[in-house]
């Protein structure tokens, strides 16, 4: 359950955590009443979206959050996109939020269009995704005339991507993997078809996600390293290679011994659009305990 909550631009940006513990002892965000003010932006209206996050220990599949900016505009038969992008601050003790910066004006596809197909339509710019993981609600602020909407993205379990590829049909996706190079040197390649989905208009996007399998005890890790985008020359196609030495980083907690246990470290995530025309092609690093995990994200209601 979601609800946009506005802050008009007198008010300063708002960064607060509100906790409150049930009888189980979890952790959940909480509305907006206790807020403290610490720093204004002139010139911005900011939103706070209060968000509930699963229960720690709980089944619930992952969530995340769109923001979506807009400005609801006259149009025609062309797409429409606004300009303007989000860039995240931090304050001096290390909380943050994001400020989508925008004059208000649109790109558009330049087809010929009848006079009769203009419209009033609300025109998205570039949205932002946070994982609903957190206890600080998120905070956006947006230029003047920027109106802020959101959706919630739910995702399937998590799904192990093969090296080997298994098709008998030769679909779309088939075909082009042939542009895709085969190789690269001291990394192993994993290819993904994705299914049609047909008879659906919801947006839908895939989430690629590195892993090491290896000792791990009490402590939050992360496998360091990053998604490089490569394209290929001449055909437009992109593939993604994970550059990381199998580094870890976690937090330092003094554990007991009996928490040591092997289990499977994450890292930095990518997140494409769905597309089962092409074939989602990523090279990990050759090591025997690197795997790609992927999980699909299914758009709710812009609201």
């Amino acid at each position: 359950m979601m609800k946009v909550i506005f802050l008009t631009k007198q008010l300063p940006v708002l960064l607060f955590i509100t906790l409150f513990s049930a009888a189980c002892g979890s952790q959940k965000t909480g509305s907006m009443s206790n807020v403290t003010p610490t720093q204004t932006l002139d010139g911005y209206k900011g939103y706070a979206l209060s968000v509930t996050a699963p229960e720690k220990g709980s089944s619930a599949l992952p969530a995340k959050v769109e923001i979506v900016p807009g400005k609801t505009m006259e149009v025609d038969c062309n797409h429409h996109s606004l300009m303007g992008q989000f860039s995240e601050k931090s304050l001096s003790d290390g909380k943050r939020y994001h400020v989508f910066e925008s004059n208000g004006e649109a790109t558009s596809t330049l087809m010929a269009c009848p006079d009769n197909t203009k419209r009033k339509e609300f025109v998205r710019g570039q949205g932002l995704f946070l994982d609903i993981n957190e206890a600080l609600p998120p905070v956006v602020f947006a230029s003047e005339g920027i109106e802020i909407k959101q959706r919630l993205w739910s995702s399937s379990t998590p799904y192990a991507m093969e090296k080997g590829i298994a098709h008998s049909v030769e679909t779309e996706a088939a075909k082009a993997l042939k542009a895709y190079p085969e190789s690269l040197e001291g990394y192993d390649r994993y290819v993904l078809f994705l299914p049609e989905i047909k008879n659906s208009t919801k947006e839908r996007k895939v989430e690629i996600t590195p892993g090491v399998t290896t000792e791990v005890d009490c402590n939050n890790h992360r496998l360091m390293g990053e998604f490089v985008e490569k394209n290929i020359d001449g055909w437009g196609y992109n593939y993604l290679v994970f550059e990381s030495d199998g580094g870890i980083r976690s937090t330092r907690m003094a554990c007991p011994d009996n928490t040591r246990r092997t289990g499977l470290v994450t890292g930095a995530t990518h997140l494409m659009n769905y597309n089962s025309r092409l074939p989602v092609v990523v090279f990990i690093p050759k090591k025997d305990n690197f795997s790609i995990q992927y999980q699909v994200w299914e758009a709710g209601e812009l609201k």
